[in-house]
C-alpha cells in the first residue's frame, strides 16, 4: 500500500509540475523517506532522495542533503543498539552520534559503511539481521536530527559505547533496569580532537 501512495504522489509531481522539474514543491520528501526506511522500500527512498535533492537545489532551501542509504544504516543501527521501546530518543541519539563521531574521526573509516561495517564494532553488522531490521521511526527520526546536525553529547571524541568503560574515560554513563549500563566514552587519543 505504501508503495502505491508514493507513486501517486510521484506521478503527481511529474504531471502537476514539469516546469519546476520532477519534484513537488508541497511534497515532503524526507518524510517519504523516513517511511521508506520504515518499510524498507529502497526504490521508494532512493526516489525521494533524488526529488528532495532537487527541490532544494531548485528552490535554493536551506537544509542539508541526506541520503537514503545514510538514513537506512544509522536507522538501522540506532534500533539494533537501542531500539528498546523504553528506551527515550536522548539515548537513541547519543548512540547514533557516536556512531557519526566515528566516521569524523581519524581513528576509525570515514564513512558511515565503512564504521558499522567495521568487523566486532556494531551488532548485527553484515548480517541478514541487520538487513532485514526495519527500524521504529522514533529510531528513524534520531538518525534523521543527527543527519541534520543536531547533538546531545557535543563531543566529538566519544567514539565508543559499550556496557563496559574503555578509552581515556567516560564521558555519559546511561542506566537502564532491564539492559543495565552503557558506557560512552572517549577516545585513547583525545588530541585528535582538540580544535
Amino acid at each position: 500500500m505504501f508503495r502505491y501512495i508514493v507513486i501517486f504522489f510521484l506521478l503527481c509531481a511529474a504531471i502537476f509540475t514539469p516546469v519546476l522539474g520532477d519534484y513537488c514543491p508541497d511534497t515532503d520528501y524526507m518524510l517519504i523517506m523516513m517511511e521508506a526506511v520504515c518499510s524498507g522500500d529502497e526504490e521508494a527512498g532512493m526516489e525521494a532522495e533524488r526529488l528532495r535533492d532537487e527541490k532544494i537545489a531548485a528552490l535554493e532551501l536551506d537544509y542539508s542533503p541526506i541520503s537514503f542509504e545514510e538514513l537506512s544504516l544509522l536507522s538501522k543501527i540506532i534500533e539494533a543498539e537501542a531500539g528498546s521501546l523504553w528506551l527515550g530518543t536522548e539515548w537513541k541519539m547519543a548512540v547514533g552520534e557516536v556512531v557519526l563521531n566515528r566516521v569524523d574521526s581519524p581513528e576509525f573509516p570515514d564513512t558511515l559503511k565503512g564504521v558499522i561495517e567495521q568487523p566486532g564494532q556494531y551488532y548485527g553488522a553484515n548480517s541478514l539481521y541487520l538487513a532485514a531490521l526495519r527500524p521504529s521511526m522514533e529510531s528513524i527520526e534520531a538518525a534523521k536530527r543527527l543527519l541534520e546536525g543536531e547533538r546531545v553529547l557535543c563531543d566529538p571524541s566519544v567514539v565508543f559505547q559499550a556496557n563496559f568503560p574503555q578509552g581515556s574515560s567516560v564521558h555519559t554513563l546511561l542506566y537502564d533496569s532491564m539492559l543495565g549500563y552503557t558506557y560512552l566514552c572517549c577516545s585513547n587519543y583525545p588530541e585528535y580532537y582538540m580544535g
